[in-house]
């Protein structure tokens, strides 16, 4: 029976109804899935080939142990520093600062700061704040009297005592013995012929330069004095003054050897012969002096 024309419009309608129905339902499930993932990607493109994730650091290889010995656990993945992370570099001299080309110092300091090994420093003076020191000396010496009526020198012998106590490597205060001694000839000081002058006195010594000092002290005088036939006798009421310059020619960590020009001049009110009259004895010594500090 062939169609009519009812028939063939129904039959037109209803596929276009289907159609339209799939069309709903695909749009429907679509806009479904967007609201349960949104963050999702479209899906055009997932097509797309995604690009390669970098490594992640493999973890540190154990080292093999020993038999017996105990082996530290390697620590978990991604602990440690970074890739490429190293201690920071050392801070080094600013430009232009430092020792000049060639400098052998020891530990950064002066070579002349520390002495070759061997004998004890003798190398040039240094000035030292010496809060003690000890001088002896021995030489030579004019000693010679002036007096109202008489005049007489002879050559003698020199000798000196002192304790040096240092206020600054300048400065040191001195307490000094100082004496001499000569023979004179027979018959020349009314029989008396041993004449031995000694010094005691306080005073300063100064450090001009290193090598180089002075000294002057004041204080009392004694005078001895021996006769052609035993006769003896002395005389201490002297004021006296002694006065000296010395040089250092070598000096160690707590020596020193020093040549010394050295004065004294001492007033008696009354002479040996028993006369009231002012009699002044002095001396002029050269003295080698070894100091210990």
């Amino acid at each position: 029976m062939e169609p009519t024309g009812l028939d063939r419009m129904l039959r037109r309608v209803s596929i276009v109804a289907t159609t339209t129905l799939a069309v709903l339902g695909i749009h429907t499930a679509a806009h479904a899935q967007q609201r349960q993932a949104p963050d999702a990607p479209p899906a055009a493109a997932a097509s797309e080939p995604a690009p390669p994730a970098a490594p992640a650091p493999a973890p540190p290889t154990a080292a093999k142990a020993e038999p017996g010995a105990e082996v530290e656990p390697a620590p978990p993945p991604g602990y440690g520093p970074p890739p490429g992370y190293g201690p920071p570099p050392g801070y080094g001299p600013p430009p232009g600062y430092g020792p000049p080309p060639g400098y052998g110092g020891h530990y950064g300091y002066p070579p002349s700061y520390f002495p070759p090994p061997g004998p004890p420093y003798a190398g040039p003076m240094r000035l030292v704040h010496r809060t003690f020191m000890l001088s002896v000396g021995l030489g030579v010496s004019s000693f010679s009297l002036s007096a109202a009526d008489i005049t007489a020198h002879e050559v003698g012998l020199s000798y000196a005592l002192h304790l040096n106590f240092g206020i600054t490597p300048h400065w040191m205060v001195v307490v000094g013995v100082d004496g001499a001694w000569a023979q004179f000839s027979p018959g020349t000081l009314h029989g008396y012929n041993s004449f031995a002058q000694t010094t005691y006195t306080v005073g300063a010594q100064y450090y001009i330069l290193p090598w180089l000092y002075s000294r002057l002290g004041l204080g009392l005088a004694c005078l001895e004095f021996t006769g052609d036939y035993g006769h003896d006798g002395s005389d201490c009421r002297g004021q006296a003054l002694a006065a000296g310059v010395g040089t250092q020619f070598l000096q160690t960590r707590s020596t020193s050897i020093a040549a010394e020009v050295a004065t004294t001049v001492a007033r008696y009110p009354e002479s040996a012969q028993g006369s009231d009259r002012n009699d002044i004895w002095y001396s002029i010594g050269a003295n080698l002096m070894l100091n210990l500090f």
